[in-house]
């Protein structure tokens, strides 16, 4: 099979795995090795029982990252709610493993949370036990992010507990991997206006830096990621200092801190 021929009929709009293999006379374990290969290259994004086309011009949007590692990221998410204390004030970044922790805070009650995502905003729109503050400014549409000088503003007479910090990368001793400097800039003061920072990040991210800006990490920070860290990576960041590595299970079993032995 050539992956010319798969990606045409994912453009053409054939998305699922077993309409794929009826169409091109291949098997489904075929399709799924070659659309994995696709999505390494940046072709195509994995989604539930199939894939979509990348977007022209790099970025994805956080719908479509909502789809990428999604098993990873639900587990992350849950990991990264139970961190939430009654009364405590979150902050939630824009981005898709950051509406997977939205989802999960939605039935707590006597929380406040701020926000500059337009994912979480609305996972919480309708939560009736949250206090939820959107944080104002420009927004970027396929980022689902708000940014400027408003949302600085915000953010600058903000004091929360805790805050959930999402990458498009984290690389230690440089920080978190972002698209646009604005991002960046924002990713900070979130960062500095919280008691306590968590970055959560599925284990394609580790070591990944693809954009030319980032946020730099405050100090001691708690890094969620998945079992799909390589033992490098755990010995890397389990070395670090500043970061306290938590690795989540991806199909059951206890989420446990990685070991750097």
């Amino acid at each position: 099979m050539r992956h010319q021929e798969l990606l045409d009929a994912v453009v053409d709009g054939i998305q699922r795995v077993e309409d794929l293999a009826r169409v091109l006379g291949i098997s489904p374990s075929t399709v799924r090795r070659g659309l994995t290969e696709l999505e390494q290259a940046g072709k195509v994004v994995r989604t539930h029982g199939g894939a979509v086309p990348s977007p022209s011009g790099g970025e994805l949007s956080w719908t479509q990252k909502s789809q990428r590692n999604a098993p990873a990221k639900r587990r992350i998410a849950a990991l990264a709610a139970d961190l939430v204390e009654d009364g405590q004030v979150v902050l939630l970044d824009a981005g898709s493993t950051t509406t997977f922790i939205a989802e999960r805070l939605a039935s707590r009650s006597g929380l406040t949370v701020v926000t500059n995502g337009l994912g979480p905003m609305t996972a919480l729109h309708d939560a009736e036990g949250i206090e939820l503050i959107v944080i104002g400014g420009r927004v970027r549409r396929r980022r689902g992010s708000i940014v400027g000088d408003y949302a600085r503003g915000v953010l600058d007479r903000i004091s929360a507990d805790i805050a959930f910090i999402g990458a498009d990368g984290v690389v230690p001793g440089r920080g978190v991997n972002c698209p646009s400097p604005e991002l960046a800039a924002v990713k900070e003061l979130q960062m500095r206006s919280a008691r306590e920072v968590v970055v959560v990040a599925d284990s394609s991210k580790l070591h990944a830096g693809e954009h030319h800006h980032w946020a730099v990490l405050p100090g001691p920070h708690v890094l969620v990621t998945d079992d799909g860290i390589s033992d490098e990576d755990a010995r890397t960041f389990g070395a670090d200092p500043s970061c306290r590595l938590r690795v989540v299970p991806t199909a059951g079993g206890p989420t446990t801190p990685a070991s750097t032995d």
